[in-house]
């Protein structure tokens, strides 16, 4: 980060805590292979099992992967009338959600509480949280990022997620559904650029670049191989969903995601070995922000 050449790419798994083949590849992928970073759903029905390992993997970058959308809530339903349903569950339309969240200004104290217990809910297990991200990358809505970052500067969080993504890089190594993949890299662009001067604003560290909106479920090995090349100066961010095995819960949520090839590409010598050929070095947010916080600043 020291000089405008220099390459580091953060290697994330999310939905730690979602499931036991989640966890399992998280603690598989950190110890054999490139994966630094994990993002915890703090409500995931295995997040208890996450968290002990959190605290067996010392060097696994811990971050909050805060939920609004298609999953549970870490309060009660009666401290979030407007938020949940009767049971404490989101709502799962994202498109709809959204526009709630955009329309309906008496959310956002709920909101703003919700948020602050996943972190806390971290914070109590004993742990150290050093990068906030959140499911679908809600936490990028316009009316939702300013509390993420106030959050952030309230518990001592120094990293945030941005989405922006070359989606020209992208669609030379997948090229499959060009028009949705260009639209949701424009609008994930026009989102992050906002959020990039909130985050610069308030001393936030965030990453330059990202892969895994566009591609999201496919990191292939041969498609993480062919990013190496197309990496460019600044932190890039890589965030994938593998597992172990295929849970019927989540190829109910995801049947096209291809999980075990995830985990299979961030073990992979042949990764390693076109990183390094390339010259782009592995890092995470806990180390960059031990160094001083990189060039965001």
């Amino acid at each position: 980060m020291d000089t405008p050449t220099h390459r580091l790419v953060i290697f994330t798994a999310d939905d730690f805590g979602l499931s036991q083949a989640i966890n399992g590849a998280v603690a598989l992928a950190h110890s054999q292979g490139v994966l630094r970073c994990a993002s915890l759903m703090v409500t995931g029905p295995r997040a208890p099992e996450a968290l002990a390992l959190a605290r067996d993997l010392p060097h696994l970058c811990l971050g909050v992967h805060l939920t609004l959308i298609q999953g549970r809530a870490a309060l009660p339903p009666r401290h979030l009338p407007r938020l949940v349903d009767s049971q404490g569950y989101f709502a799962n339309h994202p498109v709809r959600t959204g526009m709630r969240y955009f329309f309906q200004p008496k959310l956002r104290p709920e909101i703003r509480r919700e948020l602050a217990a996943q972190i806390e809910a971290v914070l109590s297990a004993g742990l150290t949280p050093y990068h906030l991200n959140s499911h679908l990358n809600m936490h990028l809505h316009p009316r939702i990022f300013p509390t993420v970052v106030d959050l952030a500067r309230q518990y001592g969080i120094p990293a945030v997620r941005l989405a922006k993504e070359d989606w020209r890089a992208t669609l030379s190594l997948a090229p499959d559904r060009p028009l949705p993949k260009v639209a949701q890299g424009l609008i994930f662009s026009w989102l992050s650029r906002r959020a990039r001067r909130l985050a610069r604003a308030a001393g936030l560290i965030y990453n330059d670049h990202l892969f895994g909106l566009l591609n999201d479920g496919r990191m292939t090995e041969d498609y993480l191989v062919g990013l190496a090349a197309h990496f460019k100066a600044g932190v890039t961010e890589v965030y994938s969903h593998p597992a172990l095995y295929a849970e019927p819960e989540l190829v109910r949520w995801t049947p096209a995601y291809r999980r075990r090839e995830e985990l299979a590409a961030l073990i992979s010598p042949k990764l390693q070995a076109a990183l390094t050929a390339a010259g782009v070095e592995v890092s995470d947010f806990r180390e960059i922000f031990l160094k001083g916080g990189g060039g965001q600043r």
